[in-house]
């Protein structure tokens, strides 16, 4: 028995020790990219109802795509956007269409995202063009000569979305 709970102990205090990878760093940024990959978490709070996932958001160009994870990882839906409209691909249901991404979280989610909306809140420009939504950047990280959104906490009505940046890429620089 002594044996076992020292060899326990022994696993812990090796696991304990492990170190953790660093983030990537932010890249040095003269101005706010127009493509770019974003790695977090996303909350949506709606009265009683609450949802957490992993985020993978890619921006290039017109097309949006959001790989949507539960918080261990399991990619559960992937939102596609583009000219053309928004799709919605969830492990083991059909796909669903709608004319934007926004119309497409909207009934989806029961909370209309905007990612054109999103991705001005994440560059700072979260004050003009919200919309109808109050937004609040809690938190920043400096890219160069850029303050890239770090938290971000958009309240519209009882509805609250919060978006948590863990790593942030410019594509195409």
């Amino acid at each position: 028995m002594h044996l076992r709970a020292a060899t326990c102990l022994a696993a812990l205090f090796i696991a304990a020790c492990a170190s953790v990878p660093a983030p990537a760093p932010l890249p040095r940024l003269a101005a706010a990219p127009a493509d770019f990959e974003v790695s977090g978490r996303l909350a949506v709070r709606q009265g009683d109802r609450s949802d957490i996932a992993k985020l993978r958001w890619t921006r290039k160009g017109l097309h949006d795509s959001w790989i949507i994870a539960s918080p261990l990882g399991n990619e559960v839906a992937r939102l596609e956007s583009g000219a053309d409209g928004a799709t919605l691909v969830r492990v083991g249901a059909p796909s669903e269409s709608a004319e934007s991404f926004r119309a497409l979280t909207e009934r989806v989610l029961g909370v209309p995202l905007d990612p054109d909306e999103m991705a001005g809140w994440l560059h700072g420009v979260a004050a003009s063009g919200a919309g109808d939504w109050k937004v609040s950047v809690d938190q920043t990280q400096r890219a160069g000569n850029v303050d890239l959104a770090k938290r971000i906490t958009a309240t519209r009505g009882e509805m609250v979305v919060r978006l948590i940046v863990d790593e942030y890429r410019a594509l195409g620089e």
